[in-house]
């Protein structure tokens, strides 16, 4: 599982900003055997976004994307509302048609309870996003392993991310009678040199504005939705977990 998030985990309350009182973690499940088919997918997506770039040589971040920023501030390569529009929408395909499982949690700051500080909701993003894998591979029988892999950045709050996969593995033991089927260690890679960890950027980003009732990403949302977890017709508490969760 690929992973990434969108916005910051303060408890800022009252934040003016769309999508500013929600954090998201987001997850990309590709079974080992089909990690070049989805890396593709997601490459082609930004051979079309960039026409004639290589997609090693930058990194689809999507709040840079949005805003100008990063890869996107030079003047070659600055886009107007019309070439963001279709550069979310060549994401979200990409995303989509990768053959990839989104999971992601949804934390709405402004609903927890007070005290909650940036590094509860880090891990408590963490160990829901761990237990939405753990249920995913469990549905899947045959007893197959989860490795989670995230961006060196994260590697500054390894203890935290590796405490919260223990305490969802934990939680897993009392409930089933066994060892969690997540790995409990993490693999940390620059963002930059693996396409599905900027695919997890990108959708977690697109449910961040979405969730913070940005109207105009609700088409890119729902280009996601097919590609998320389902139960039956469900996608709430298996795609997505809120938390809080909505009434």
């Amino acid at each position: 599982m690929f992973v990434d998030d969108s916005g910051s985990a303060r408890p800022d309350r009252g934040d003016a900003r769309a999508g500013g009182s929600v954090h998201i973690l987001s997850g990309l499940i590709v079974h080992e055997r089909d990690l070049h088919g989805a890396r593709e997918a997601v490459n082609d997506a930004k051979r079309d976004i960039l026409a004639g770039s290589d997609p090693d040589s930058w990194e689809m971040h999507a709040y840079h994307m949005w805003n100008n920023r990063g890869d996107f501030s030079g003047a070659d390569r600055r886009l107007g509302l019309e070439g963001k529009r279709e550069a979310f929408s060549r994401a979200a395909e990409g995303i989509a048609g990768s053959g990839a499982t989104l999971v992601s949690v949804v934390v709405w700051k402004s609903r927890l309870t007070a005290g909650r500080g940036a590094r509860r909701i880090r891990a408590l993003s963490w160990r829901l996003l761990a237990e939405r894998f753990e249920a995913y591979l469990e549905a899947r029988g045959g007893g197959d392993l989860g490795m989670v892999v995230s961006d060196a950045s994260n590697r500054t709050i390894e203890a935290e991310i590796e405490k919260a996969l223990g305490e969802a593995e934990a939680r897993a033991g009392r409930r089933k009678g066994r060892r969690s089927l997540v790995l409990g260690h993490v693999a940390f890679t620059d963002s930059r040199g693996e396409p599905l960890i900027q695919a997890a950027d990108a959708a977690a980003y697109i449910l961040q504005r979405h969730c913070g009732g940005d109207a105009s990403f609700a088409g890119w949302f729902d280009t996601l939705c097919r590609g998320m977890w389902k139960h039956g017709d469900r996608i709430r508490g298996f795609g997505i977990k809120h938390c809080p969760a909505l009434r």
